[in-house]
């Protein structure tokens, strides 16, 4: 019988998918899960090491509850991520806007939200709209093609470097670089994908250096938090996490969008009969149903509670999205994939309180674009063959999708 550990980067690729099975017999009888180390899985982590265990939540109203208390539960302590960190890792994830002080992330998430405001969004939706047209160009003719890298990958990756100010020829830089980060668990443990996109992130700030503008870089160079510049560290570890958070997600719903109209030709159907009225509330079913990120991390500041069971101070606190999900106190017959469903974008997948996700206005924008161009020019794409995931234990990602339509 197969050890019920999150920590197997081999689960989801192996299951194709996540365990739900697991997280509904957790939620039924243990809703607060102590996932303990298992030195087994851990020599195959490349993140970092895990030799502690933690506690995972599978309630919504858990998850949602924890992400919105920095009090009792951090994301500066530890760090955000689930691995457990030497202090030079540590330090590193503290200088990123998910691991910064609460309120020094507060003051940066609104130096750089300009650019992800309503106006600033629809002045920038008629470049999304082409760009969208033109990756779909790209593949029209051919018939057939690999869906994540050859389409799914390249609006996310153009809208990133739009708005952090990239030049165009640096663009398949962060292609590359942004994929072999996301891919953690998949690289040589010598490799480090960070070291390239540093350095990418100090040639936009030299560039933006001695001519401002309305780009994020250029916001972070230029912009204050507490009277102060932001220090190399801080504008390298936002580019680092704006580079995965803003790609990888983006990529990854728009895969299991198209696994789960393949999957489910009926709610495929519905769509198609209002594409572009029934568009976004399927596109948060797809986030529902199977959330591009698995998970986030806070860390106890205190002994405490969560619902029955008492969690002590330095505690590592596992975010289920996945779990919150398909929580049946929230949402109907969770299992069941249901794009008319009504409180669809009740999900969590975007996170909630203050660690909210800054571009999810961006990221549907993107997904709806990319969608109704695609199905309105190739109706008929569908994936061929075998799905490949990722191994991981942070992303629920399709790494390798064949897809066939009939060419334009």
């Amino acid at each position: 019988m197969q050890e019920k550990n999150l920590i197997n980067a081999k689960l989801i690729a192996q299951n194709k998918g996540l365990p739900h099975d697991w997280f509904a017999d957790w939620r039924t009888d243990d809703p607060v899960h102590w996932n303990p180390p298992n030195p087994d899985y851990t020599t195959e982590l490349v993140g970092g090491a895990l030799d502690k265990g933690f506690w995972v939540l599978t309630r919504y109203q858990d998850v949602y509850d924890v992400s919105r208390d920095q009090e009792r539960f951090s994301s500066h302590t530890g760090g955000p991520v689930i691995w457990d960190l030497n202090p030079e890792q540590l330090a590193i994830q503290q200088a990123g806007l998910m691991g910064m002080p609460i309120h020094e992330h507060s003051q940066t998430k609104r130096l750089i939200m300009p650019p992800f405001a309503p106006k600033a969004l629809a002045a920038f939706s008629d470049k999304i709209t082409a760009a969208a047209a033109a990756i779909v160009d790209d593949v029209a003719s051919l018939g057939q093609c690999e869906f994540v890298f050859d389409v799914a990958s390249k609006l996310p990756v153009y809208t990133f470097c739009e708005l952090m100010g990239i030049a165009p020829e640096d663009r398949k830089k962060v292609f590359k670089l942004g994929n072999e980060l996301a891919d953690i668990e998949n690289r040589k443990p010598e490799h480090n994908p960070n070291e390239g996109l540093f350095e990418l992130a100090m040639k936009v700030c030299a560039e933006k250096q001695d001519t401002p503008d309305e780009t994020i870089m250029s916001r972070l160079l230029h912009g204050e938090v507490d009277g102060e510049k932001l220090n190399t560290l801080q504008v390298q570890m936002f580019f680092v996490t704006m580079s995965i958070a803003g790609h990888e997600t983006t990529r990854s719903t728009l895969g299991h969008f198209l696994r789960l109209m393949h999957e489910h030709p009926d709610q495929r159907a519905i769509l198609m009969e209002d594409l572009k009225g029934r568009l976004p509330n399927a596109i948060h079913e797809v986030l529902r149903h199977s959330p591009p990120v698995i998970k986030f991390r806070r860390t106890a500041t205190q002994d405490t509670r969560i619902g029955d069971t008492d969690v002590k101070q330095g505690d590592k606190i596992y975010l289920s999205y996945p779990a919150a999900n398909r929580d049946p106190a929230v949402f109907d017959d969770p299992d069941r994939f249901d794009i008319l469903r009504p409180n669809a974008d009740q999900h969590l997948s975007f996170g909630t309180g203050p660690h909210v996700c800054v571009g999810a206005r961006l990221a549907l924008m993107q997904l709806q674009s990319m969608l109704h161009c695609l199905l309105t020019r190739l109706p008929d794409i569908k994936p061929v063959g075998e799905m490949r995931y990722m191994r991981s234990i942070w992303f629920n990602a399709i790494i390798d999708m064949p897809v066939r339509f009939t060419a334009e």
